[in-house]
């Protein structure tokens, strides 16, 4: 009889683990609740890289990447001289599908001279024509997003700011060129230079909301500090 009576006294195993498996599911429908908000709010901002339009007027950095590319394609190690004689005068002119084609123009007069070539007005007699073609010379710009978008009003009574976990944008310079050489007076075509080319880049990355930082291969005063206060007049004494 006293074996019985322990028997019944001693608490069935599925019974005692009953409130420790309502608080477990209590902690999972908690955790499911937060993976689900979290779903709902930030996946929506969730964006893969796509490459944006071309800006109206080309920013500074546009504008650097350009420029430098076009000095990169000239001053790359394999360059090969220009086989004509110094003293030689010579005329340029340029096609492409594009309009940013000045600096390009002086870019290579400049390097021509540097090798001890003439440069002429078209106007004047000159015994080559120097044909700049141009196959790509432009920008291009992409990014790529990870995070809670920008709310702005709706369904909640304030705005909230981008919440970025991941967020790139790329910005890319590319130019490719060649130099057809003419006689002036009997528009012949002499020889070609190799195509000329190189790529620049400016990528700007921000994580975890608000770390940031970029890499780049332009030259430029892109890891200095703006000194404080240099835009600032000096006080006088009256």
């Amino acid at each position: 009889m006293e074996f019985h009576d322990d028997m019944k006294r001693k608490p069935h195993p599925h019974s005692a683990g009953k409130p420790a498996e309502k608080a477990m599911n209590r902690h999972m429908l908690k955790t499911l609740g937060l993976i689900a908000i979290f779903s709902l709010t930030i996946l929506p901002g969730c964006a893969t890289t796509n490459d944006l339009p071309d800006p109206a007027h080309l920013s500074a950095i546009d504008q650097l990447l350009l420029t430098q590319a076009i000095e990169l394609s000239l001053t790359a190690k394999d360059v090969q001289a220009i086989p004509l004689p110094k003293g030689t005068t010579v005329t340029l002119e340029t096609t492409g599908l594009t309009v940013e084609q000045r600096f390009l123009l002086g870019a290579v007069g400049r390097w021509l001279g540097e090798q001890g070539l003439h440069i002429q007005p078209k106007d004047e007699k000159a015994t080559y024509r120097v044909h700049i073609l141009i196959q790509a010379l432009g920008t291009e710009q992409s990014q790529s997003f990870f995070g809670m978008p920008a709310v702005q009003g709706g369904l909640l009574p304030f705005a909230l700011p981008e919440l970025p976990l991941y967020k790139a944008q790329k910005q890319n310079g590319y130019s490719r060129f060649r130099l057809d050489f003419f006689e002036t007076t009997t528009g012949i075509f002499v020889r070609s230079t190799p195509w000329l080319q190189a790529f620049t880049y400016f990528n700007e990355y921000t994580v975890l909301f608000f770390i940031g930082f970029h890499t780049t291969n332009l030259i430029g005063p892109f890891e200095d500090q703006i000194p404080v206060g240099t835009n600032q007049e000096h006080a006088t004494d009256e």
